[in-house]
């Protein structure tokens, strides 16, 4: 488990990777998630056994997280490509006016236990997808199932200084996330 007094280097570490990962072409962060979402398919029952084992869920509810977080991963590729890739607005002689969204900056994500996949996944990716570096904190009953999302995300192709995760308890290093 992480603890306060390692956040210091973690909190450097995801803010030093923040302008790496916003450069990479919004594409190419839609392409992870889509890798991402065919792993978490391929893997879907030991995903769910997982869930069972750490949230004491039944099997379809536990299946039916897993299909939710590939749902999320699939759902942001999509939505991202539109949102990123500018919006020219007007046609005014001799200007050029382009909307665009920007990354925001290091996100921390605190996930529940009741959905422990689904949501952290959500919350990960959107973030990830989106531009930005994320400190992935889970409810520490259920850390063995985000933990395994992560390896997935890294695998996939995200860098493991852009998403890093945190398990701690969640009084004193969830805590200290949401006061920074």
């Amino acid at each position: 488990f992480v603890t306060t007094d390692n956040l210091p280097q973690i909190f450097d570490r995801g803010v030093a990777a923040a302008d790496s990962w916003a450069q990479v072409p919004v594409r190419e962060r839609a392409r992870i998630l889509r890798r991402a979402a065919d792993r978490l398919r391929q893997d879907r029952d030991a995903l769910a056994a997982l869930v069972i084992l750490e949230a004491g869920k039944t099997w379809r509810e536990a299946d039916a997280d897993v299909c939710e977080a590939i749902d999320f991963c699939e759902y942001y590729a999509n939505q991202a490509v539109g949102l990123f890739g500018g919006e020219l607005l007007g046609r005014f002689l001799g200007e050029q006016n382009l909307q665009t969204c920007r990354p925001a900056g290091l996100t921390a994500v605190i996930s529940p236990w009741n959905f422990p996949l689904a949501i952290c996944c959500g919350m990960s990716v959107a973030a990830l997808v989106a531009g930005n570096p994320v400190l992935m904190k889970p409810a520490e009953q259920t850390s063995c199932v985000a933990d395994r999302l992560s390896q997935i995300l890294w695998e996939c192709g995200v860098p493991d200084d852009v998403l890093q995760f945190v398990p701690g308890e969640g009084e004193s290093v969830g805590a200290r996330l949401v006061s920074d």
